[in-house]
């Protein structure tokens, strides 16, 4: 299925940027200043929270999507019959950087549903179910989620236990899942569930589309320390599952969840993940207002800064070459780790500048306006597998150093 757009789209990235302006600049009218209520402009967040009553907030994000999606530029790497131009995954970061630099909305809500479900079911799904969903999820119809850790299994997600169980043309899944980002607005979760208890642990896996609104699921917030609730728990008691939603072979759960995991690993730091434009002239701006440049102490810490993002932009934008190459494999985990990093070092500037002002909320500019930031860059630590994990990755699979 496609948006029925007969555009000629230029392939090399600048063109394409300009293609998206214009195509862009006629929606802006009506999707940059639409309301949005419980929003707080001078909030600075490396986690979007979006709580109970945002709705206003999410239905804009799913006009957002449905627009770029009837003007066929809402997945640039996408294959033409789903809706997408049959281009590269750096398109689709330069409609990200773009979206920022005209002041669109976030897409935060679809972010899991459009960049870890769906290249799942692009690679894994049957006909019928990829095409009914996929073009869902790009046309804002659906929101995804990510059923993967069980409490008892996060860096080993291979050592999931909540099962799935054959029952005639159904499969019933029982268990619980945690860290579901985005899951209390979710219509479907890509489920890893075990199916055979007897098979080594990787081998014993299978993926399901779960309808989130099915008997049987439950959805309870975990609260955080920013204060917001961005993941949940998810438990799923008896839930029926058709066979026909089944992703992949069964047993082949594990090579189905390395292609959604290894496109969270690039999605989360393709566009510089949270250290949107915003970001980056919030903490310029601070430095800039207190003069922090002046002082030898806070010099340091901001040429660590700059260091830092610089490595991130300059990595994102390498051109290919033996030594690249040999990385592309590991090139998400590379991103992502370059982008935890800046943003580590966001989180350490803004508290150095700002000392008590970080957490106290006196009335001053920028007080507290950073808290949730510096509160939230921790989980960047944790969100698509742990450093060690990425560490592992980059050492195994791209510099092929043997196991320990």
């Amino acid at each position: 299925m496609t948006s029925g757009v007969a555009t000629v789209v230029p392939r090399d990235l600048t063109g394409f940027a300009d293609h998206l302006r214009t195509r862009l600049t006629p929606l802006a009218d009506e999707l940059v200043s639409a309301p949005t209520e419980s929003v707080d402009s001078d909030r600075i967040a490396a986690v979007e929270e979006l709580r109970a009553g945002h709705d206003a907030k999410v239905a804009v994000m799913r006009r957002l999507q449905r627009a770029l999606f009837d003007a066929g530029i809402a997945w640039p790497s996408g294959p033409p019959d789903l809706g997408g131009l049959g281009l590269t995954s750096a398109h689709d970061t330069v409609l990200d950087t773009v979206l920022d630099e005209l002041d669109f909305p976030s897409r935060e809500a679809l972010f899991v549903g459009l960049n870890i479900v769906a290249p799942a079911l692009v690679h894994h799904a049957p006909a019928e179910l990829r095409e009914r969903v996929v073009t869902g999820l790009y046309r804002g119809d659906l929101i995804g989620c990510q059923l993967f850790s069980d409490p008892g299994a996060g860096s080993d997600l291979a050592g999931v236990g909540t099962r799935a169980v054959r029952d005639g043309d159904d499969w019933v899944l029982t268990g619980q899942k945690v860290w579901t980002s985005m899951g209390h607005l979710a219509d479907v979760g890509e489920a890893l569930v075990r199916t055979d208890p007897q098979a080594p642990k990787h081998a014993g896996l299978t993926m399901f589309l779960v309808d989130m609104h099915a008997p049987g699921v439950t959805v309870r917030p975990i609260r955080q320390m920013t204060g917001g609730a961005a993941f949940n728990e998810v438990f799923l008691d008896g839930v029926r599952v058709p066979d026909t939603h089944r992703i992949g072979a069964v047993g082949e759960g594990w090579t189905v969840a390395s292609t959604s995991l290894g496109n969270e690993r690039s999605t989360m730091s393709g566009a510089a993940g949270p250290l949107t434009p915003y970001v980056m002239e919030r903490i310029v701006g601070l430095v800039r207002r207190l003069d922090a440049e002046a002082d030898p102490v806070l010099r340091p810490q901001i040429a660590r800064t700059v260091a830092a993002v610089t490595a991130m932009r300059a990595a994102a934008g390498l051109t290919p070459g033996p030594w690249t190459h040999r990385l592309e494999p590991v090139s998400g985990s590379i991103l992502k780790m370059l982008m935890t990093r800046a943003a580590d070092e966001i989180a350490r500037l803004a508290t150095a500048v700002l000392a008590d002002h970080t957490f106290i909320d006196d009335g001053e500019k920028d007080a507290f306006a950073w808290s949730e930031f510096v509160l939230g860059v921790p989980a960047l630590h944790l969100a698509g597998g742990t450093d060690e994990i990425q560490y592992n990755v980059i050492a195994q699979r791209g510099l092929g150093l043997p196991r320990r």
